[in-house]
């Protein structure tokens, strides 16, 4: 049975209305979301392509031993490991708005795995997901406060998150 159903059984339309007109105002503030982060990122990939490069550059300056686990676990292709990690990344930005389970599943088992077996330091996530999120900033003009809101909003969420399946 839904809130909805409970609130109406209940001879309470008035509460059941007002959860519709949250799930209503909920999807147009996620809708309105979407489409910034839309611009945000047609706006770097128009203006840099392939971000790999500017990612993996900002991640390295603030993570510089991240650059020989990469290379060790990259088995002689670091470049390939370090596309497909940034690629994994810019999805789970993209992806956090609408489907956070599916992200929270991602860093819950990706982070202890790493961490444990591979030895890769979990803060070194965090590393990512700030560098890809800064490289994106760089491209969103002082003048679109709220797209940039949306990605610190996002690189907190999601730190967050990293933090809690370190926990785990």
């Amino acid at each position: 049975m839904t809130v909805e159903a409970v609130f109406v059984n209940a001879g309470n339309h008035f509460l059941a209305e007002h959860q519709a007109i949250l799930q209503k105002r909920m999807q147009m503030d996620l809708n309105r979301k979407l489409k910034l982060l839309e611009t945000s990122l047609e706006r770097a990939a128009g203006r840099l392509g392939d971000i790999t490069i500017p990612v993996m550059e900002r991640y390295y300056a603030e993570h510089p031993g991240a650059k020989k686990s990469f290379q060790d676990h990259g088995l002689g292709n670091r470049f390939k490991l370090e596309a497909e990690m940034v690629e994994s990344t810019v999805y789970c930005l993209m992806t956090w708005l609408e489907r956070p389970e599916e992200i929270r599943i991602m860093f819950g088992s990706t982070v202890p795995h790493h961490e444990e077996t591979l030895k890769v330091e979990s803060h070194w996530f965090n590393g990512l997901v700030d560098a890809a999120i800064y490289v994106i900033l760089a491209t969103i003009p002082e003048d679109k406060p709220a797209e940039r809101a949306l990605w610190q909003e996002i690189q907190q969420e999601l730190n967050t998150l990293i933090a809690d399946a370190r926990l785990h």
